[in-house]
């Protein structure tokens, strides 16, 4: 079996730092080989329109493995492995190799047209420009596939923006799907079809498949349903042309959480609007929100009380513990993330009073650090 280096695609963002893959991210890259056959067998018929179909054999022991990972933003070397005619196994004509060198070529000029705001049709088919329906659906925002790296100028870099793009110039795409987090409420569930429908905190209500490995916890949460059963959900959703979500196509994670918890209480805040305060009072922005959401995921100490939350008349967002006998409270801009940080000792009066910028790795730890220091403090 013979092996010539094929593809170093680089991924970009701070999940791809220090040498290491997702394997959610893997599941993207095996996708490709699929998309690479299809596409090489696209070129073939291209070049012989004569032909009606594909000649026997003309993928016959191709295949990508990955054979390493290189240092700094993870970069995978993925070869293209064959057996030539000639062997005692699998035959690929070694004249054919050159089909799967274009595929390659088509599929990286298609991204890099989809970045450019080109036409990427003259690349490559609506039919095959489906199968970016399942490479890139695990990018998270400000992270990118970069298929030729080498390249600095076109490096064709796949992300949720040039994905959508790609999908959206097909015309055989009606629905994309994308990876998701919804936490809500459950209140109807179907045993006989083994489906549920979920009620998103200030959201839409949809329908998704039970997995028997999370036929309890759906169970549990819809016989809480009016009572706290609220859930977070993480798995893979089904959106229109419109990007409205429209179903959940599966599900990964179920977990229920506290009808307090610091992200339904996040997600509550999504539904008002401007004028929520008496006819004044600005609504906290959605991207703000999702940082805010980001914060807490990241860096917030399960180990400590989960806060009150509440919108402040500027659009920003005011949390506040009771905590071993002081008041605390931070006011949060989920625009600069800047917080202002006071603590009120109610025996003494004494205060503590700072300013904190979230945009600085120390300060988002040092608000774990005075929250625990006070929850130790002597009274």
């Amino acid at each position: 079996m013979n092996n010539i280096e094929f593809l170093s695609p680089r991924l970009v963002g701070e999940r791809f730092s220090g040498h290491a893959i997702p394997l959610e991210v893997l599941r993207d890259l095996a996708v490709l080989e699929e998309m690479l056959v299809e596409t090489a067998k696209w070129g073939y018929m291209q070049e012989h329109p004569d032909r009606k179909r594909i000649p026997r054999g003309f993928t016959n022991g191709v295949s990508l493995k990955l054979t390493g990972i290189e240092e700094g933003s993870a970069i995978p070397k993925i070869a293209l492995f064959f057996t030539l005619a000639g062997s005692s196994l699998n035959l690929f004509p070694s004249d054919n190799a050159h089909y799967f060198h274009r595929a390659k070529n088509s599929i990286v000029n298609a991204v890099n047209a989809a970045e450019q705001n080109r036409d990427v049709k003259e690349y490559l088919p609506e039919n095959l420009l489906c199968y970016f329906d399942r490479i890139g659906r695990s990018l998270r925002d400000g992270e990118s596939l970069e298929l030729n790296p080498a390249d600095r100028a076109q490096p064709a870099r796949l992300n949720k923006t040039t994905r959508r793009k790609l999908l959206l110039a097909s015309s055989n795409v009606m629905e994309l799907t994308e990876e998701i987090t919804l936490r809500g409420s459950i209140p109807a569930a179907d045993q006989a079809k083994m489906t549920f429908d979920l009620h998103i905190i200030s959201g839409p209500t949809v329908s998704g498949p039970i997995s028997p490995q999370h036929c309890d916890i759906v169970k549990d949460a819809f016989m809480r349903y009016g009572h706290g059963g609220i859930v977070m959900l993480q798995g893979i959703g089904r959106f229109n042309r419109n990007n409205r979500l429209q179903s959940i196509d599966s599900v990964e994670h179920i977990s229920l959480l506290d009808s307090n918890d610091v992200l339904v209480q996040l997600d509550e805040l999504r539904s008002l609007e401007n004028g929520w305060l008496d006819g004044e009072g600005v609504a906290p922005g959605k991207e703000g929100l999702d940082w805010l959401v980001g914060y807490f995921e990241t860096y917030y100490s399960d180990e400590l009380p989960v806060p009150c939350i509440y919108p402040t008349p500027e659009g920003g967002v005011q949390i506040e513990w009771g905590l071993n006998g002081y008041e605390i409270t931070l006011a949060v801009n989920i625009d600069t993330h800047q917080g202002d940080f006071h603590a009120l000792n109610m025996s003494n009066d004494d205060e503590i009073i700072k300013s904190l910028d979230f945009n600085k790795l120390d300060d988002c730890v040092l608000l774990n650090q005075e929250l625990k220091t006070l929850s130790e403090d002597e009274v």
